[in-house]
């Protein structure tokens, strides 16, 4: 985040008045995140992301970048030797690995590795394993969607889902100094999640996830993604993407609450999917119906904070598998 969006949310959070000194403390702590507690990714991060956006992509170079990493490779090959890739053969190469994966979804691992190595150093195990699971929830389902439908872009949908929630780790994080771990914002959906934690923290995710994603220099798409995930209707871009992305969050959450699958003519997949007739709709419905069990089960087999990982403070550090 820039001085002038810092200053700009300072002069904001210094106007709320004196009933509301625990929301300008908890709206502070997070301008203190935001504009100084996030370090900055690794440089091996750096080079990583240059090397796969060459042409043609120097595989030797990429295999000792990641090698130089102990848990990324680790997490790479945990991932390939996963269900999601469902292979009848074990791989141990790294460089066999890194050409599974695919440049943008390589590229994509090692940023969520770092994402995830800093949330576990904040917050509870616990809490970390489901704000991930439920992330690689969304991803995994929004790239189906998109496979579905035929388009191309199914990348950007893994790493819009991956990453639809990463303006709630600050929140998260303030929330732990305070041991408000079942606060009723965080146990909220959708646009009722945003009105409560406006309520409790000056701030909503999305609009944290915005400013995250504009000062880590995401593409525009992943940014409005990360913005409008709970109100595709006001997204700047057309539908697809953020759509797609918002649909798979919301058939997640409902699922993680207990409640049954919304029908295909719910009126928020009316507004996520507005280029499908209601037939196109069921089908995509019909389809996350189909893969959410599954997919539940491979990663309760196989959680996304691993056990036997443990990183600074002992806490359980792991990556979506």
């Amino acid at each position: 985040m820039n001085a002038v969006s810092v200053g700009r949310l300072v002069r904001e959070e210094s106007a709320l008045s004196g009933s509301d000194g625990e929301v300008r403390r908890r709206k502070a702590g997070l301008l203190a995140i935001l504009s100084e507690g996030l370090p900055t990714m690794p440089i091996h991060l750096f080079q990583l992301n240059a090397m796969l956006g060459s042409s043609p992509v120097d595989l030797k170079q990429v295999s000792a970048v990641i090698r130089s990493d102990p848990s990324l490779t680790a997490q790479l090959l945990r991932l390939c030797n996963s269900a999601l890739f469902n292979l009848r053969r074990h791989v141990t190469r790294v460089e066999e690995a890194a050409i599974l994966m695919g440049t943008e979804r390589l590229r994509n691992l090692a940023f969520t590795c770092y994402l995830i190595q800093l949330s576990c150093e904040h917050l509870p195990g616990e809490q970390v394993e489901s704000f991930w699971t439920h992330s690689l929830m969304v991803a995994m389902l929004s790239e189906r969607m998109m496979r579905r439908l035929n388009l191309e872009d199914t990348d950007q949908a893994y790493l819009g889902g991956l990453l639809h929630d990463v303006g709630k780790l600050p929140l998260l994080m303030v929330a732990a100094e305070e041991n408000t771990a079942s606060a009723v914002w965080l146990k909220s959906e959708g646009a009722e999640s945003l009105a409560l934690e406006r309520e409790y923290f000056g701030l909503d995710h999305c609009e944290v996830g915005r400013w995250l994603g504009i000062n880590w220099n995401f593409d525009p798409l992943l940014v409005e993604v990360i913005e409008s995930h709970h109100q595709p209707n006001f997204a700047r871009f057309p539908a697809g993407l953020v759509g797609i992305v918002a649909a798979a969050d919301h058939f997640c959450e409902t699922m993680e609450a207990g409640a049954e699958a919304a029908e295909p003519g719910n009126g928020f997949y009316r507004v996520c999917l507005p280029q499908l007739g209601d037939s196109g709709r069921a089908a995509l419905v019909a389809l996350l119906r189909r893969e959410y069990p599954p997919m539940r089960k491979m990663l309760k087999g196989n959680p996304p904070v691993a056990e036997s990982d443990t990183g600074s403070g002992g806490r359980r550090q792991g990556l979506p598998s």
